[in-house]
């Protein structure tokens, strides 16, 4: 009972100026998350929990903005005082921890994953994507030790670095899960433990070709199902011919997978597709083994939406993070708290895109996310300046304005083929002496 009333007291004394983020996250969310992992404040602080995770979340929002500004920008601060130190926002962080951010984000990604009317659908199946991707951390000790770091024949990488493994929906880039873990961690080992969705078609990499990860992914909800591109030392034997191109197959299981996991038989089945695409022949795996509902030709088509969680993570980097190739945080359980903000804010920034492309009866990629973002983090910023009661106001401007964030169709048939480019350098590039 104690408990519950300071809490109460803790909630009364927000800033009111904070009423503006209420149109992003429902406060009642951040606190169950807190009650959730233990974190809920109960003595009185100059920033409590709740403000904690806004700050966490305003840290990716306004990445070039140092931290006591993100404090004050969004009016985080309990009581009448001019400054905040660093250090106290330092030891809000360390007092927070990460389990309430991942905690939201989990909340947030569960309750907008819902089936949409407006999302196209593979015949009943929403179309999904699982991919990996890597970030720098400031490099101390403790990131190195506890994080890791790439390294090759030349030794270890200039960073330590974090993974994470991210479900996307492929239609709108909006996150359904995430996990992360240090760079002895797998891509293969964070994607088992992904929350997938029911009626759905997940498109993996062929680094994910695993019986034991593929038939797991499959059986674990209704409807659940996979596409990726065939390795070309795929051991398998051919049931039957459905089509030219289109087989059912038998694999066979290695001795090491069933006696890592005994439940696994001593093979499997998947369909076998061999299309011809671009002037090449194409070979994918995929558990719709029905080549009526689903035909080969439709399904090496929808193969290319693997590329948009790549998209997804640009747009996190390059326009969400300004470019920025480091991290701001230089302890490890901060750089997790600081990644899980990050996804918390796309998630955001992301949710508020697809009501206005709901609005403007659009599909969500026709959203520009960079100037989408920029124009919803700078209602942000300024409005905290004038009443925090006009921020409903502004957003539904914001949302009439929307018109002018809409990129053009997409070109059909263009090609982007992967290249290496020579990083920028204010430095001359020395050349050869010619003799």
């Amino acid at each position: 009972m104690h408990f519950q009333s300071e809490l109460q007291q803790t909630l009364g004394r927000i800033p009111s100026n904070l009423d503006q983020l209420n149109e992003l996250i429902d406060p009642a969310w951040i606190s169950q998350a807190l009650q959730a992992t233990g974190k809920a404040s109960i003595r009185r602080r100059k920033l409590p929990a709740e403000q904690v995770v806004w700050l966490v979340i305003g840290l990716a929002l306004f990445r070039n903005q140092p931290i006591w500004h993100v404090v004050h920008q969004l009016g985080l601060l309990m009581e009448e005082t001019p400054t905040c130190a660093p250090s106290a926002t330092v030891q809000s962080r360390q007092r927070l921890g990460e389990e309430p951010l991942e905690q939201l984000f989990r909340q947030l990604t569960q309750a907008w994953s819902v089936r949409n009317a407006t999302t196209p659908y593979l015949r009943g199946l929403r179309t999904l994507a699982v991919d990996g991707v890597v970030w720098s951390a400031p490099d101390t000790h403790e990131n190195r030790a506890a994080l890791g770091c790439c390294a090759n024949q030349h030794g270890e990488g200039s960073w330590p670095q974090i993974r994470a493994v991210c479900l996307m929906d492929t239609h709108s880039h909006e996150l359904i899960d995430a996990r992360l873990g240090a760079m002895d961690q797998g891509e293969l080992t964070l994607a088992a433990k992904l929350q997938g969705i029911d009626q759905t078609l997940t498109v993996f990499d062929r680094a994910y070709f695993s019986a034991a990860f593929l038939q797991s992914w499959q059986n674990s909800g209704q409807d659940r199902h996979w596409l990726m591109r065939a390795k070309d030392n795929l051991r398998h034997e051919v049931i039957r011919t459905h089509a030219p191109g289109d087989h059912l197959m038998r694999m066979p299981i290695s001795p090491r997978a069933r006696k890592l996991h005994p439940h696994l038989p001593s093979h499997w089945e998947a369909r076998l597709l061999e299309v011809r695409l671009g002037g090449k022949t194409r070979r994918f795996i995929t558990s719709l083994c029905d080549p009526q509902h689903y035909p080969a030709d439709e399904l090496a088509q929808l193969y290319v939406q693997r590329w948009e969680i790549e998209l997804g993570f640009r747009e996190i980097k390059q326009s969400l993070q300004a470019g920025e190739l480091v991290l701001r945080s230089k302890q490890p359980a901060l750089v997790r708290q600081e990644l899980w903000g990050v996804l918390i804010a796309y998630t955001l920034l992301r949710r508020l895109m697809r009501q206005m492309a709901d609005h403007l009866q659009l599909p969500p990629r026709r959203i520009s996310f960079h100037v989408a973002a920029i124009a919803i983090i700078d209602l942000l910023r300024h409005t905290s300046l004038a009443s925090a009661a006009t921020f409903p106001k502004r957003l539904a401007l914001l949302f009439e304005q929307s018109a002018l964030f809409v990129l053009p169709p997409r070109r059909e048939g263009r090609s982007c083929p992967r290249v290496v480019k020579r990083r920028p350098t204010r430095y001359p590039i020395k050349m050869p002496v010619s003799s």
